[in-house]
């Protein structure tokens, strides 16, 4: 055969594989790149969040897992920035509604006051309650910028050793009065040697919101038992009574900001257990609860001794 009809048969066979291979390799081209398209659409639509898939290799295959990888990223942040904006909504509206009701009070009173129809044991009476609704306004806004700054991390807590026993004494000596007038007696039952390491001023606040809670919700004739124990570990605080207790329905969220259970004294603002755990577990604490409606409740709090938690 004429060698030259051999070489021109060669290329033509090799210029026909080249064609069907620049073909074949557009329309796969083409179809990574519909596929690609298609994924996009999908990544775009947070309802429809696709899976990374199996069908894709080489570069579309990394190309596409790096898209999915900064799509979950922007995804997640998105999320984040949602609650962020829908807890500070829900704030604001919180402390809105705390505030609003002293400051309603004020102004009731602050217009009997101003009309002079009123006896000098009223007006006295009248100015004394705006004191105390003042009081309580600062006290609010005081523990409401305390909230927000263990939420943002910005509180620091100091680390000293401090006697438990003379904490509890102070708050049980504050409370003194209206026990009595409550007719609940409250029994301490702590070695006075026991000490954590804690910030005293905020740990005492915690303790006094724990303690009061259990007072608000004991009948006359009850009591309310503190006790600890030491141990390698940690130290352990229990408060106990024998209140009213908390239903099954509430005990889930009594430690969830501004929730008001079926038992709550209409006076309270659904903030002071709430922030006794942050205060106890920014301490390298932990607290938890147990309770029986008509029988009592159960308040267990410990300090680990080293960052165990």
């Amino acid at each position: 055969m004429n060698p030259y009809l051999i070489v021109s048969i060669v290329l033509a066979v090799i210029v026909a594989a080249l064609v069907i291979y620049i073909i074949a390799d557009r329309i796969k081209r083409r179809k990574d790149l519909d596929e690609l398209i298609d994924f996009l659409t999908k990544v775009q639509d947070r309802d429809t969040f696709p899976e990374l898939g199996l069908e894709a290799e080489g570069r579309m295959l990394i190309l596409r897992s790096e898209i999915y990888k900064l799509a979950s990223t922007l995804q997640e942040q998105y999320t984040g920035e949602v609650k962020k904006n829908t807890y500070k909504a829900d704030m604001l509206s919180n402390i809105s509604h705390q505030i609003k009701t002293p400051l309603t009070a004020i102004n009731l009173m602050t217009d009997a006051l101003k009309s002079g129809n009123m006896d000098e044991a009223q007006r006295r009476r009248c100015i004394a309650n705006i004191e105390e609704q003042t009081d309580h306004i600062t006290w609010l806004v005081r523990t409401l910028l305390t909230i927000a700054e263990i939420d943002a991390g910005v509180l620091v807590m100091k680390k000293e050793s401090v006697k438990l026993r003379g904490m509890v004494d102070e708050i049980v000596s504050s409370i003194a009065i209206e026990a009595d007038i409550r007719d609940v007696s409250i029994d301490v039952d702590i070695s006075p040697d026991i000490e954590i390491t804690c910030d005293r001023r905020w740990t005492l606040e915690a303790l006094s919101n724990i303690i009061k809670n259990s007072l608000q919700h004991t009948e006359a004739g009850g009591f309310i038992k503190v006790t600890s124990e030491d141990n390698n570990l940690s130290v352990n605080i229990r408060i106990e009574d024998n209140g009213c207790g908390i239903s099954k329905k509430d005990l889930p969220n009594i430690f969830n900001r501004f929730y008001h259970g079926e038992k709550s004294d209409p006076n309270s603002n659904g903030i002071g257990l709430s922030l006794a755990k942050q205060i106890i577990n920014s301490q390298n604490g932990v607290i938890s609860c147990e309770s029986e409606e008509g029988k009592g409740t159960i308040f267990e709090i410990k300090i680990y001794k080293s960052a165990t938690v």
